[in-house]
């Protein structure tokens, strides 16, 4: 599987200023993964669930959501930095820290990732 990170609707970059405006705090107030259908069927994953992701770079335990999406590609936003908005998920720390030579931006952030269900802090 792959995972991406990304940008949501309410929140923006590190949620310094949008994570103090009420309505949109309320609106997402803390990260989670998003599954498809067919992916979260194979592994026996519900809305609401808590996924535990891993990649070479790290791990991390979100609540998920089963959306309409690509199948093989897991979605987590990265506003939710841990210095910052104290969320503990810092989403970008599990992908490959990669700069382009020229421009020096970073490259899209997605890695190769392991999803699983977790009961009661165990994977099942």
């Amino acid at each position: 599987m792959s995972l991406v990170t990304g940008r949501t609707v309410s929140q923006f970059h590190t949620r310094t200023k949008t994570g103090r405006v009420p309505v949109l705090d309320a609106a997402a107030p803390t990260a989670w993964v998003e599954l498809s259908h067919q992916d979260a069927n194979t592994l026996n994953i519900a809305t609401g669930d808590v996924v535990r992701l891993s990649t070479r770079s790290g791990r991390l335990e979100l609540p998920a959501r089963v959306v309409d999406s690509r199948p093989g590609t897991v979605f987590v936003p990265f506003h939710y930095g841990e210095a910052l908005s104290g969320s503990g998920q810092p989403a970008n720390q599990l992908t490959l820290t990669a700069w382009d030579p020229v421009s020096k931006q970073p490259t899209f952030k997605v890695v190769g990732v392991r999803a699983e269900r977790v009961i009661d802090g165990k994977k099942r």
